[in-house]
């Protein structure tokens, strides 16, 4: 009996999740039943929060992992990855010279929306409801709100102002205009800091890192007071995770950071295909010449020497004459034992965040201390206080510690208003201004008329 219930939920999930074939748009009649069944306790509630993140790694086509991930297009967009693919759509990335028409940007657009979808048919599901427990609902709330806050802080760093959907009712989703970026963050840290409020300290999946809990709420509310200049505020949540030293801790060696239930993970993505670890890998790793995407040399001469973060996360393989440096933070290939989970957030950035936000508030003493937590795990000598251009030490050391992780070295480039500089002197004419943020796709600017496309599209 729980195998065919189980195969039932599977069933109504599918169709539930599967169903917006426009933008957002799905019917609300139509999942009515397969609320009240999805919602009718506890356990489908949860495997129903459960679906959002399984969606995630469904498939090697998707943006967090494989060969469309923001990972790989970002570090195409900006100066960690060359381009040998023949895809000249992947191409187009590189070039940064994206067509409103470019299939993949099409998919990754309707990837986030349907996970914000996910999410908004999840919390309004658990709020109807009076069959779930007040505790799980409002762990599941947590996640969801979690996840859709995530999900919205991509999408405006990759394209700007986006439609701010908050509903499953498709008439006012099939009609929305542009928010302007600070009210989507403003709706991100509202869902962050009330996903914060919900959730528990400990993960509601035990042992494994793979749920939101309150520490990742408090890691990406520490991102976006980063990235909004609230400079105390992301002190404040950053030290809030930094300081349950009993649950984190920078991993002493660099190989075991990756690794699942990493003690420096705060969120991790666990695989569900058998014998797959993570997309990224087999996307990544080279094992002859390279046909996909490579390390920069931009990338690998930024590592100072003896750097063991270029020992530890880049691979190099030779053919003929030929040297070619790989991201090697993932290092299991399929068909392994599963010993690797994708990152979503991890501990170190929590240190070079905070950093930052000291240097910011002129609180040098404390910059340099974070600053060199995370140099000296590296195998790197302290910098001294007396050093010049902390700020600039801050991004190199991002740059180094965060490669194609999640597209940090493309939006700090555009954050700190660096991308014109230097992807300007890389790419020499092929770079425009107007390139630091993808087109909306063409066909949902069809669906919608509301929708403006960015300068230069």
């Amino acid at each position: 009996m729980k195998c065919i219930n189980k195969y039932i939920l599977l069933v109504l999930l599918f169709a539930l999740f599967q169903s917006c074939k426009k933008f957002l748009h799905v019917k609300t009649p139509e999942g009515q039943l397969t609320d009240n069944i999805i919602f009718s306790s506890d356990s489908l509630a949860t495997n129903a929060l459960i679906g959002i993140y399984t969606n995630l790694v469904s498939n090697s086509i998707s943006f967090p992992s494989g060969v469309w991930s923001i990972s790989l297009l970002a570090g195409l967009s900006a100066d960690e990855l060359d381009n040998y693919s023949a895809s000249q759509i992947q191409a187009q990335y590189y070039l940064n010279d994206i067509s409103p028409t470019n299939s993949i940007n099409k998919l990754m657009w309707q990837q986030f929306y349907r996970s914000i979808y996910q999410c908004n048919t999840v919390m309004e599901g658990i709020v109807n409801s009076k069959n779930i427990s007040s505790s799980v609902k409002g762990q599941l709330l947590g996640e969801a709100l979690f996840l859709r806050a995530y999900c919205f802080f991509y999408l405006i760093n990759m394209y700007g102002p986006v439609p701010l959907s908050l509903t499953t009712r498709y008439q006012e989703n099939d009609t929305l205009y542009r928010s302007a970026i600070d009210i989507v963050y403003n709706q991100i840290e509202n869902d962050l800091n009330k996903a914060s409020q919900s959730l528990s300290d400990e993960y509601p999946s035990g042992s494994e890192r793979i749920r939101a809990n309150r520490s990742a709420a408090n890691a990406l509310l520490s991102r976006i007071y980063l990235y909004t200049g609230n400079w105390r505020q992301c002190i404040e949540k950053s030290s809030v995770v930094i300081n349950r030293k009993d649950q984190y801790q920078l991993c002493s060696s660099l190989r075991d950071v990756f690794l699942k239930n990493s003690k420096e993970a705060i969120l991790q993505l666990q695989p569900i295909l058998p014998r797959y670890n993570t997309f990224d890998a087999p996307v990544f790793i080279l094992q002859n010449a390279p046909r996909n995407v490579a390390c920069s040399r931009q990338l690998i001469s930024s590592f100072e020497p003896n750097d063991l973060r270029m020992i530890n996360w880049i691979g190099i393989i030779k053919v003929d004459n030929d040297s070619f440096y790989f991201p090697y933070k993932y290092k299991m290939l399929p068909d392994s034992t599963v010993g690797e989970y994708l990152m979503i957030l991890r501990l170190s950035e929590l240190y070079l965040s905070r950093s930052e936000a000291y240097a910011r508030l002129g609180i040098f003493d404390s910059a340099w201390a974070d600053l060199n937590i995370v140099r000296q795990r590296s195998g790197l000598l302290p910098l001294s206080s007396n050093s010049a251009n902390i700020l600039g030490t801050i991004f190199q050391e991002r740059r180094v510690e965060l490669f194609t992780e999640w597209g940090n070295r493309w939006f700090d480039l555009k954050r700190i208003g660096n991308a014109n500089l230097v992807l300007g002197s890389i790419k020499g004419s092929l770079w425009q201004p107007t390139d630091v943020l993808y087109p909306i796709p063409i066909s949902e600017i069809v669906l919608n008329p509301r929708l403006t496309q960015n300068p230069g599209y």
